[in-house]
């Protein structure tokens, strides 16, 4: 067998298991029998002797005892998914307190203020509390991802660094800081939470979205509400569900459409600038009685500019450069990642990964007399000196079949391939790096496991000369 297509196939293998166990599985069937729902239940802190119950489609489980790390293991051969799974415990000042989580197939399932969050954001009353089986049930794996990513930009926005989040909270092995010993990456960012802002903090603001009195248009006036709705209604709402945070900001959606956020790039030539207007307006302001404008004007706020200079190329394992950000208004601006696979920040240090391009933005949400900024986003390339930038041995490139290939394979995600373009994979010009891609699935390239060596190497030497 070709040695790449069999590394290709095994990749793709593994990817689809991987696929397959992510995010609680699908759910919404009976379980075998042996069937096992275990954890970790933690608050940056392992939860020990918490009480862990899972409220499923017909009955609930009898309540499970967490260990002194924080695990637990629940036997849902009789059950019914999905469930609702709950933690309750006795916080550190000596209350009652509650954490949910989803359970949507066997295997794992973390319990955390992250887990909570999520669900919080899926609710459709904005509350954890408040979600049912029934609701649950109509859960997509996208409006999962989306009310994830929700809460991702919350913690940055609050300045936790959510760079070592999973893409998979729920489903993804933990392990909590207990007696036995130190938690693991993601257990950390539960204790900046810990250190920077509160459960119920977060989750009222999901639960409004920022949607009152922080309207974001292009053209700084309401748009028509009544056609907002519409749109939302019908584009947006079977994956973000009744809310999204930051939608009443219209170039917060322009611009996951044109990143192709989530998929939503087919929603180009649909949400215009004035759609955009006409959502964020809806989401802003909701209906009045009578119109299908605003029900209420928001105060008119000083408008703000933000300055943010990208930095030059860098040079994988160089000091990284310091990040200069102002807001017109003189109020701070945040600096977050939208690529934290290549690039993070916290505490306004910026962090070089790995080769690749590194995309960060800036924010200034506002105050009582500044309306929210129109977030500057900026892109500069990392490159690895060390990377190989020739084709596989024995091979031949030929640059006018890879842009044929570059064409009809690649372009549609990562835009046309000029000369600079922010879109197109740094070191791409070597037939290795895509291969590398592809088997780590970056950026679902898993796709195009069917590509040749002398696919990947005519892709490469077009890429080296994007402007032939």
């Amino acid at each position: 067998m070709n040695p790449l297509r069999h590394k290709l196939t095994q990749s793709l293998t593994i990817a689809l298991l991987a696929t397959l166990t992510a995010c609680g599985g699908g759910g919404g069937s009976t379980t075998g029998a042996s069937a096992i729902v275990k954890g970790v239940a933690a608050t940056g802190w392992a939860i020990d002797k918490g009480r862990v119950t899972l409220v499923c489609a017909t009955a609930s489980t009898a309540p499970v005892n967490t260990a002194s790390d924080g695990s637990y293991s629940v036997d849902v051969s009789n059950m019914t998914l999905p469930c609702v799974a709950r933690v309750d415990y006795t916080d550190s000042t000596g209350k009652p307190a509650r954490l949910h989580s989803l359970v949507r197939s066997t295997g794992t399932v973390n319990i955390n203020p992250v887990t909570d969050m999520v669900v919080a954001a899926l609710s459709a009353t904005g509350a954890a509390s408040d979600v049912q089986v029934a609701e649950v049930r109509t859960y997509t794996e996208d409006r999962i991802r989306t009310a994830t990513q929700m809460v991702k930009t919350e913690l940055t926005s609050k300045g936790v660094s959510t760079a070592f989040l999973p893409d998979d909270v729920i489903g993804s092995k933990m392990t909590a800081t207990s007696g036995s010993g130190k938690g693991d990456d993601y257990d950390t960012v539960l204790d900046r939470m810990a250190e920077k802002t509160s459960i119920k903090a977060i989750e009222n603001e999901l639960k409004t979205g920022h949607e009152g009195g922080s309207l974001s248009t292009s053209t700084g006036q309401p748009g028509n509400a009544a056609a907002g709705k519409a749109l939302y209604e019908a584009s947006c709402q079977s994956c973000h569900g009744a809310r999204i945070a930051d939608a009443s900001n219209a170039s917060k959606t322009l611009k996951a459409i044109h990143e192709n956020e989530g998929g939503m790039g087919y929603l180009a030539s649909t949400i215009t600038a004035s759609a955009a207007d006409n959502i964020a307006t809806y989401l802003a302001s909701g209906l009045s009685s009578s119109s299908g404008t605003a029900a209420a004007t928001p105060t008119a706020l000083t408008t703000q500019t933000i300055s943010f200079t990208p930095p030059a190329t860098q040079t994988l394992g160089a000091a990284a450069p310091t990040l200069t950000a102002s807001a017109s208004s003189g109020l701070p601006v945040t600096i977050s990642s939208l690529t934290p696979a290549v690039c993070n920040v916290n505490a306004g240090n910026l962090k070089l990964l790995t080769a690749g391009n590194c995309t960060l933005t800036a924010s200034q949400p506002g105050n009582a007399s500044f309306a929210a900024a129109t977030g500057k986003t900026i892109t500069f390339s990392i490159i690895d000196p060390s990377a190989p930038v020739v084709p596989p041995v024995g091979v031949i490139p030929v640059a006018s079949n890879g842009k044929t290939l570059y064409a009809s394979q690649c372009s549609s995600c990562h835009g046309p391939a000029a000369a600079g373009g922010s879109n197109v994979l740094t070191g791409a010009n070597s037939a290795i790096t895509i291969l590398s891609a592809i088997n780590r699935n970056l950026g679902r390239m898993g796709t195009l496991s069917s590509l040749t060596q002398q696919n990947l190497a005519d892709i490469a030497a077009f890429l080296a000369t994007p402007n032939m």
